[in-house]
């Protein structure tokens, strides 16, 4: 199975530990560690997850009270939604309380709202974090 196909069963499934290898895998084959800036980050992602053709992927549209990176929708309100929210560490040992950050400000700008009004159940919420070459992923329950 290709690394692509592992890193959407990964999303998933709410595996933060293989989503975290991937992600910080394909840096590692891809970029310079001069590339750190929160927004390089946000377009590699989405690039990524483009790629599927199984999700609408949509990038800092307005829900709730504010913007959250980026939003993975079913076409269906019976399927899954996911919302990715992005933070950069400056140093290695932050990237925990980053990822935790995220999901934090998902919750409290109620990133969801929009998901629920349209009928979305299944939300799953992600705090992903880059330092470096190094990619660490957090759900909300953890």
């Amino acid at each position: 199975m290709s690394g692509f196909w592992i890193l959407l069963r990964a999303l998933e499934g709410g595996d933060c530990e293989t989503l975290s290898a991937c992600l910080s895998a394909q840096l590692q084959d891809s970029i310079s560690f001069f590339d750190y800036a929160e927004s390089y980050y946000h377009g590699f992602l989405l690039g990524l997850l483009k790629g599927t053709g199984k999700y609408r992927v949509l990038s800092n549209r307005e829900c709730g009270m504010g913007r959250p990176d980026i939003v993975l929708q079913a076409p269906s309100v019976k399927g899954k939604a996911f919302i990715l929210e992005l933070k950069v560490a400056r140093e290695f040992r932050q990237m925990e309380e980053r990822c935790r950050k995220a999901i934090a400000q998902a919750l409290e700008e109620n990133y969801r709202a929009e998901l629920m009004r349209v009928g979305y159940e299944d939300i799953t919420v992600y705090g992903v974090c880059f330092h470096r070459k190094e990619c660490l992923v957090m759900r909300e329950d953890q």
